[in-house]
């Protein structure tokens, strides 16, 4: 079976396990952006279970791309917690079950600014020019980019969009883009040759492990939640391992292996005994409803709308980042 998804999330001590209880092989490709992943899928690639933002879950359901889950065939999905079930994205749960989850907020080293960045909008100063390095997306620049003055992610003011397009593109060009197929930018914090990066959890424990002086920050204007999914394409011919698989990555050890593995939340309720305590009771990793108050995750745009937006980031691109 043919599973894709990104770089270094999904533990190869899964795969092979799978693979000495079945006998399937598994080939997991890596995606370098999701959007690529999705034409993949609209061009009929041969992918029997996509790892799938939550964010493009909506339209992937509107084309008829993802297949309905068959839950007579993962019975273990009872251990998801009811907080990752029936969500906005996928009314029911009928074509996606929650992978894991996290926040997006700035990996620093405090040791090697001038002053504290404990904001979206201390991106924009000029200090900072050349310093800080990220992966660059669409849906990642214009979030931060929002966050930063006050508007909310799903947002369908066309004006507030151009008032978002406009500080990326004075964004653009002050910041390093990361090569996508990079799984984590720890290295390049513990030596000190990006001081912040936007990213997750996993990559500020994984930079701290490398070097104490990494810190996490989830800015004051509120962190950008994140959920991952996993679908399966309607044009999938082996939809029974896609079953199969999920459910044995549900099972509570196979989830808190994954956790903690690659340092990513589980929906799993069930699993946490079996998770390392140091990341089971860890701020970054399983934030407090506190850290999430002013949080939120992207939700779908309307068409014309999400097609503004595109239009917008189409003209940026252009921009060359450092």
């Amino acid at each position: 079976m043919v599973i894709t998804g990104w770089a270094g999330y999904m533990p190869q001590a899964i795969l092979d396990a799978f693979q000495a209880e079945t006998g399937v092989t598994v080939e997991y490709r890596i995606y370098e952006e999701q959007p690529a992943a999705i034409e993949q899928m609209r061009a009929g690639a041969d992918y029997d279970l996509v790892v799938m933002g939550s964010f493009f879950v909506p339209q992937l359901i509107k084309d008829g791309l993802l297949a309905p889950i068959d839950y007579r065939q993962i019975p273990k999905f009872r251990y998801v917690s009811a907080n990752f079930r029936d969500l906005s994205y996928d009314p029911g749960g009928k074509h996606s079950i929650v992978y894991q989850w996290g926040v997006g907020g700035l990996v620093v080293r405090p040791d090697l600014l001038e002053r504290p960045v404990t904001r979206w909008a201390d991106l924009w100063d000029p200090s900072l020019d050349g310093k800080i390095a990220m992966w660059v997306t669409e849906d990642d620049l214009f979030a931060i980019a929002l966050k930063s003055i006050g508007q909310p992610l799903g947002t369908t003011d066309p004006a507030v969009l151009d008032q978002a397009a406009e500080r990326i593109r004075e964004l653009l060009p002050r910041i390093v883009a990361l090569d996508p197929t990079m799984p984590n930018a720890a290295t390049l914090l513990a030596d000190g040759t990006y001081p912040i990066v936007y990213g997750w959890a996993f990559d500020a424990l994984e930079a701290q492990s490398l070097n104490p002086a990494v810190e996490f920050v989830l800015p004051e204007e509120g962190a950008i939640l994140w959920i991952d999914t996993f679908v399966v394409p309607a044009s999938s011919t082996r939809k029974s391992l896609a079953w199969q698989f999920i459910d044995f990555v549900l099972r509570p050890e196979m989830s808190a292996l994954i956790t903690n593995e690659i340092f990513v939340a589980t929906a799993n309720e069930f699993a946490s005994q079996f998770i390392d305590p140091a990341l089971r009771d860890h701020p970054w990793v399983f934030p407090s409803g506190t850290d999430l108050m002013n949080a939120e995750y992207l939700e779908e745009l309307p068409p014309d709308i999400l097609s503004y937006r595109h239009q917008l980031w189409q003209e940026l691109e252009s921009i060359t980042t450092r």
